[in-house]
């Protein structure tokens, strides 16, 4: 954008544009993941955006930042508290079914201190975002400090089980596992069971038994979904003419 040439501005606004109509919409999924990593945190979400934008634009973006961090740990408190509630009832009701020396208000109530003297919600999120970063040690394993400390942050460590995943790929399973897409195109959609069977096993063989045959050159034009399979040459064996 800044070169001297006029057609390399251009090229460059265009860019910037492109860039701009996906990053106007970010996904901050990849930012909540961040966020629980201990390496990072908050700190370097601020940081990044500052690198970034402008002060206004980076406190606007980090306020949104983290007011879904916010609401979204918010819910995972809620439903921690349901489930713990669930347990603790439970437990309420097998010791005070069990229990013949308690009195049933006296269990009725000891029930309500269990369920309600629970740590307040916010505190766990400030915690973690109050604590140092960790180091950044090239040998830090992130899921097994999220193991170890699950105890100090339960809640947070539920989140992280939910953010710290392996991606989905974007790869179609279809096109991965199947080869009939490659065969059954536009131009062969009418072919025989037999046929494509043949097609296919014609394929394999030839690929198995042919191990230079395996890496094809691929031309620039080609489309993703075309196979191309490179025949055996003719080969003279005798003066059978057998080929």
């Amino acid at each position: 954008m800044a070169h001297d040439d006029e057609c390399y501005k251009k090229m460059g606004d265009a860019m910037m544009d492109k860039f701009d109509k996906y990053w106007d919409e970010p996904n901050n999924v990849m930012v909540l993941a961040t966020i629980l990593d201990p390496r990072y945190k908050m700190r370097y979400v601020e940081w990044c955006y500052h690198q970034m934008y402008a002060v206004g634009k980076a406190n606007t973006e980090k306020n949104i930042v983290r007011g879904e961090l916010d609401t979204l740990y918010e819910k995972f408190v809620a439903k921690n508290k349901q489930a713990g509630e669930r347990a603790s009832g439970s437990s309420a009701k097998n010791n005070c079914n069990t229990s013949t020396s308690m009195p049933l208000m006296d269990c009725e109530f000891q029930s309500f201190l269990s369920a309600t003297s629970s740590t307040p919600s916010k505190s766990e999120l400030r915690n973690y975002l109050d604590d140092l970063n960790e180091a950044m040690d090239p040998m830090f394993n992130l899921l097994d400090w999220w193991r170890v400390n699950a105890p100090r942050y339960p809640v947070l460590a539920m989140m992280a089980k939910r953010f710290l995943t392996v991606p989905a790929t974007s790869v179609s399973s279809e096109s991965t596992f199947s080869t009939g897409g490659r065969v059954l195109d536009d131009y062969r959609s009418s072919l025989k069971p037999e046929m494509v069977e043949a097609l296919v096993c014609g394929a394999s063989y030839i690929k198995g038994s042919h191990k230079d045959f395996n890496v094809v050159e691929r031309d620039e034009d080609e489309e993703d979904d075309v196979e191309n399979i490179k025949l055996p040459k003719i080969v003279d064996v005798g003066d059978n003419n057998n080929w």
